[in-house]
């Protein structure tokens, strides 16, 4: 898998300068290639000397870029629909705790709560999550731990090569703890290679009835900090870092941990799946507030409107109307305070209706001349 670099040629000054792309393999110096003022490719095997120095920050940065470009971007299947309303909903009720826990009866250490930056979507996580919520499923239970010894393999053999079913899930293909024991929560996580922090689960899978049971739980007091009664919400608003959420079966499954990419639109997604009228929210953290928010639905662009949090660390939201039968294409477009367009997904689009949750097509819409967002803010849940 290559990687593209950009390099100055020429001095300060040469008329002839000029910024090129390259692309580079770490594995043969014959596969690199230059791009220049959008002509062919040509070999440039010279420029593997600068490629191969360059330091641990400049490569993890690259690397850094390389996952922001796919940002929103659908890898085999995962995240879902369901998976991106729950994280969207969680960064919602983060950017303005106060708000979103306004009628929550029941949560009395609701004062402990302050805003909190998002949760940025972690591959790994997702899956663990997912493959939790797919077990749970297909082995009819419901519990953090696994109630088999998991296969060490399971990363490689889920969701192709295993579904969650004992039979290939678990050691000697059987529902039981055997000699080795029953995989504890954090250990099956980490058999898809990343550390957790933290979990939670609900039964019904669907994104706004599993969110609400989490953060609408009751707490037996008003100190702040993780309890029985309101550790969901507590990992829900106090985590930092990363999430993967799971929800393929019945069991909604989230997990916590990781740093994840950061990426300005940290999510986004719609509800309810389909319907004659569906919100679209996403929402933006930078140090700086855009200069315009839209979501481009078929072509369309609808201005978005800040609903919680600030203009730097916010959740936006537009109505589609429309849009009850067939398949919806969108995405949303922030332009930032240089005039940057930034987009989510980064690439492609995400779909309302019975079509597929991403795809790599999109039709553009032009959003330039819309006039800067709404701030108005109102309480939603």
């Amino acid at each position: 898998m290559g990687s593209i670099v950009s390099i100055w040629i020429g001095g300060r000054g040469d008329p002839r300068r000029r910024r090129v792309g390259v692309a580079v393999s770490t594995l043969t110096a014959r596969s690199i290639t230059l791009w220049q003022n959008g002509a062919m490719p040509r070999p440039l095997v010279y420029v593997l000397v600068v490629c191969l120095s360059m330091s641990p920050a400049v490569a993890a940065e690259r690397d850094v870029l390389a996952q922001q470009l796919r940002a929103g971007v659908a890898i085999g299947g995962f995240p879902n629909w369901a998976e991106r309303v729950i994280q969207e909903w969680i960064n919602r009720a983060r950017v303005d705790p106060q708000a979103a826990l306004a009628g929550c009866a029941g949560c009395l250490e609701r004062a402990c709560y302050a805003p909190m930056p998002p949760l940025y979507w972690d591959p790994s996580l997702n899956r663990a999550a997912r493959f939790h919520s797919d077990e749970q499923t297909k082995q009819s239970y419901f519990a953090h731990d696994s109630h088999c010894a998991v296969v060490s393999n399971i990363d490689q053999l889920y969701p192709v090569g295993c579904d969650g079913a004992a039979s290939c899930a678990c050691v000697g293909g059987s529902l039981s703890c055997g000699s080795i024991g029953c995989t504890p929560w954090n250990a099956r996580v980490g058999l898809f290679g990343t550390s957790p922090t933290g979990e939670i689960m609900a039964i019904p899978a669907e994104p706004n009835t599993a969110f609400n049971l989490w953060m609408n739980e009751s707490a037996s007091s008003s100190a702040c900090g993780f309890s029985s009664g309101a550790g969901h919400r507590v990992l829900i608003l106090t985590s930092s870092g990363a999430i993967g959420v799971g929800a393929s079966g019945r069991v909604a499954v989230g997990d916590f941990g990781g740093n994840g990419v950061p990426y300005r639109i940290a999510s986004g997604s719609h509800y309810p799946q389909q319907a004659a009228s569906v919100e679209l929210w996403a929402n933006w953290y930078d140090a700086s507030a855009p200069r315009s928010a839209a979501a481009v639905v078929d072509g369309q662009c609808i201005s978005m409107s800040l609903r919680l949090g600030t203009s730097k660390n916010g959740a936006w939201s537009a109505t589609a109307t429309g849009v009850g039968n067939g398949c919806h294409r969108y995405y949303f477009s922030f332009v930032d305070a240089d005039g940057a367009t930034v987009t989510y997904p980064a690439t492609g689009s995400l779909g309302i209706g019975p079509c597929a949750d991403w795809d790599t097509t999109r039709l553009q819409g032009s959003c330039a001349s819309q006039s800067a967002p709404s701030r108005h803010r109102t309480v939603r849940h």
